[in-house]
């Protein structure tokens, strides 16, 4: 796929989803986590745009895509991701998702496999209690009662500069509450089925466990024997614990950057 800068709406059941397009070569889809929107990636991209077509989304409610008059969900967010790329016609591509992005990017898998070529999972887990007990007592506490006290917070304030309609955003805490707080999910059957490789990142001080993340290398034949003098007995799928790093600075991380260039390249 050869392409410059560009970016555009593609309507899907009720609302625009926004993309933008960036690089040039086979392309890349780039999934934003809670709260995130397009520029959640600005610190990968130059180093993505090397080799690849980078499309990033905004996904329901996020950035300059509208809400939706329904509940988030990893599936909706995974069709909506789906519809750029085959209005794009991008497939399969290769595709990064990071946390909340992690879990729409598994979805697509699941849901579109004619779309994903490989898969690379930042800080998502692939069951619901991945998540640190504390975590999902904060994602369970997120609803809109929290507006007063984030009106005047980054967070809004980089929501509303490129938002269609800001007045959205408590609805927004109330959908996000619903869907990492209280949404359960076991994907354990469907990330065994999968048959592309598979990239596995997160901080060992992450928001969900190193144990958790090795649970799902383990779910995709990796870690299951020595690795052999020459490769041979290596997974094509692939396992990285970045030290010293946390679920809000790993997009952050050089070392995430080399281990994602490693991954895309083959």
């Amino acid at each position: 796929m050869t392409t410059g800068s560009r970016s555009g709406f593609v309507p899907v059941e009720g609302t625009d989803v926004h993309y933008e397009v960036s690089g040039g070569g086979p392309p890349a889809l780039l999934v934003h986590g809670a709260f995130g929107s397009t520029r959640q990636f600005a610190g990968l991209l130059p180093a993505v745009t090397r080799t690849h077509t980078a499309i990033r989304v905004d996904l329901q409610g996020h950035g300059r895509t509208a809400d939706r008059d329904e509940p988030f969900s990893y599936e909706r967010f995974a069709d909506d991701c789906a519809a750029v790329l085959d209005h794009l016609g991008a497939g399969p591509a290769a595709v990064v998702g990071y946390s909340m992005g992690g879990g729409t990017a598994l979805q697509l898998a699941f849901g579109h496999p004619r779309l994903v070529a490989r898969l690379a999972v930042f800080s998502a887990p692939f069951r619901h209690d991945g998540w640190h007990a504390d975590v999902l007592a904060n994602f369970r506490a997120t609803g809109s009662h929290q507006w007063p006290a984030v009106k005047e917070s980054p967070l809004y304030r980089d929501h509303a500069e490129v938002a269609p309609r800001p007045e959205d955003f408590p609805a927004l805490l109330d959908k996000l509450g619903g869907l990492l707080g209280h949404h359960e999910y076991d994907w354990t059957d469907q990330v065994g089925a999968l048959e592309l490789p598979v990239l596995i990142a997160l901080g060992d001080g992450d928001s969900l466990s190193p144990g958790h993340a090795a649970e799902m290398f383990a779910l995709l034949g990796g870690g299951q024997r020595d690795g052999g003098l020459e490769g041979e007995g290596l997974s094509r799928s692939r396992l990285a614990v970045l030290p010293r790093t946390t679920h809000y600075d790993l997009l952050a991380s050089p070392l995430l950057e080399r281990v994602l260039v490693g991954f895309l390249a083959g």
